[in-house]
């Protein structure tokens, strides 16, 4: 996490140099890559780090604070970022987020060396210990041995259809939803960003419930009511959109669409925690991720190029029924029996 930071901090201080001294705009996109490399190992090793800080009881509070301080984030940067670039210019604004970074790294460091408790010692010792000898393997044996564990750890795999499943929707929805706003509302910007903070605020809310009241639910109807009233929402905030154009109806179905999401996440990742032995959080996590990618990728061009010969309201549609299809189906045919928890 500190090397990922360290090298988005460096990274994004290269944008404005380049700005500076060359007119193409080609190494943006390669300094883009990099930034977004970097996350790709950021972001499984956070997960990963959770069960270490944290008792087994306390794992899904663990997960909500840490959904909730991500949406908390997504506020700060969709307020905030707009009004820095328009006070202290786009250079000023990009030399601040990579101090950004840099403070992250730094904080991370200040945790490493703080945090020399017995427990902590003594969970993160081994985990050393099976680091040091995981360096000799290569790349392809621990994603062999994540893929693994997804094909045939049936809390996992499933976990993994649901997340695979949720960003094929959500890559869906992506890219028609903003043109539809625009197009019904007859904005640029400025109704797409009020609908992303009433959503992001939707799901500070979801996982604050869910952190608050998750031990006392059944892990596998949270998910499917969940999965089903998103579905239900999402169809509501297409059609209410074409029919009211009213901007207070779209903010307060972005804010329930929130509400439910959330909980998918908070739990999901909850389960991987409790399931996967901790030398192979890491991977499993990773795995994951490029599931969800390849997911997110492949459905937002299939919906890309739908959107050339559909009305995008039927896409948005469709994503709705395919989340509430999901809830009911699985809730039908218990496809999650298995990971049902004992309160």
């Amino acid at each position: 996490m500190v090397a990922s930071d360290l090298i988005r901090a460096a990274t994004i201080l290269c944008i404005p140099i380049f700005f500076i001294y060359r007119e193409s705009i080609i190494p943006i996109y390669m300094i883009i890559l990099i930034i977004f490399t970097a996350a790709c190992f950021f972001l499984p090793s956070r997960l990963s780090a959770i069960p270490s800080l944290v008792s087994k009881d306390n794992l899904l509070l663990a997960n909500s604070a840490s959904s909730i301080t991500w949406v908390l984030s997504g506020i700060a940067g969709l307020s905030l970022g707009g009004f820095l670039a328009e006070w202290a210019g786009i250079r000023n604004s990009l030399y601040a987020n990579s101090l950004v970074y840099f403070l992250s790294a730094v904080s991370f460091l200040v945790l490493i060396f703080s945090m020399k408790s017995k427990r902590f010692s003594a969970v993160r010792g081994p985990e050393s210990v099976a680091a040091k000898k995981d360096l000799g393997k290569s790349f392809f044996h621990d994603l062999k041995e994540g893929l693994k564990t997804l094909l045939f750890d049936k809390k996992i795999r499933v976990v993994t259809y649901l997340f695979f499943i949720l960003a094929s929707l959500t890559g869906s929805l992506y890219v028609v939803t903003v043109v539809y706003i625009q197009e019904e509302l007859h904005s640029m910007t400025k109704d797409v960003g009020i609908f992303g903070m009433c959503l992001f605020l939707g799901l500070l809310g979801g996982s604050y419930v869910c952190g608050k009241m998750g031990k006392r639910l059944p892990r596998e109807k949270t998910v499917f009511l969940s999965l089903l009233f998103t579905g239900l929402f999402v169809v509501a905030f297409a059609v209410g959109l074409k029919v009211t154009k009213s901007l207070w109806f779209g903010s307060a179905s972005a804010v329930l669409i929130g509400l439910c999401l959330s909980p998918i996440y908070v739990t999901a990742n909850t389960i991987i925690h409790e399931s996967v032995d901790h030398n192979l959080r890491g991977r499993i996590f990773s795995s994951v991720g490029i599931v969800m990618n390849v997911g997110f990728l492949i459905f937002m061009y299939v919906s890309s190029m739908l959107a050339e010969h559909i009305d995008k309201i039927w896409i948005i549609i469709a994503c709705g029924v395919g989340f509430a299809l999901c809830g009911l189906v699985s809730m039908r045919r218990g496809f999650l029996k298995v990971l049902t928890f004992s309160s």
